[in-house]
């Protein structure tokens, strides 16, 4: 009885072991496939700083504004590509403290820059987003991004 186990086990375990390798080839092939940049904008005396990965219809990455040095919010931002339009949602943490805040999230890439928009917000079930009736702003806009170099 031993042996009849083990026969079924054996082609049982190589087809395991050759599904993970396959898998996790697959799986770096994609890891050069990701773009991240570091972009700067400044407004007045605020400055935000934001790291942007882009892969296929999706982007995720780390976003940063100084309020004129003495606060800043901090915190992720992930959500879809459509065309030349980036729209998300930004998880942070306010300047204020408290608990981690939710707010919709929009670039409109435009060459070798991106404009943060603005919208009209609206909640359903506690999770904002910008309203579908209402165009987003991108021409009155207080952060244009510029690509910059960072040391890594």
């Amino acid at each position: 009885m031993f042996h009849i186990c083990t026969a079924f086990s054996r082609p049982i375990i190589n087809i395991c072991l050759l599904a993970v390798t396959l898998l996790s080839i697959s799986c770096q092939s994609n890891i050069s496939n990701l773009k991240t940049k570091d972009y700067q904008a400044i407004s007045n005396r605020d400055t935000a700083y934001l790291r942007l990965t882009k892969h296929d219809n999706f982007f995720y990455g780390h976003y940063l504004v100084n309020y004129g040095g003495s606060s800043k919010d901090s915190g992720e931002i992930r959500g879809n590509i459509l065309g030349d339009t980036l729209k998300g949602d930004y998880f942070y943490y306010p300047r204020s403290g408290g608990v981690k805040k939710r707010s919709p999230f929009a670039l409109l890439q435009k060459g070798s820059t991106l404009k943060l928009g603005t919208g009209s917000v609206m909640s359903f079930m506690d999770i904002p987003y910008y309203s579908p009736s209402i165009p987003i702003n991108y021409d009155d806009v207080k952060f244009i991004f510029h690509e910059i170099t960072t040391k890594n």
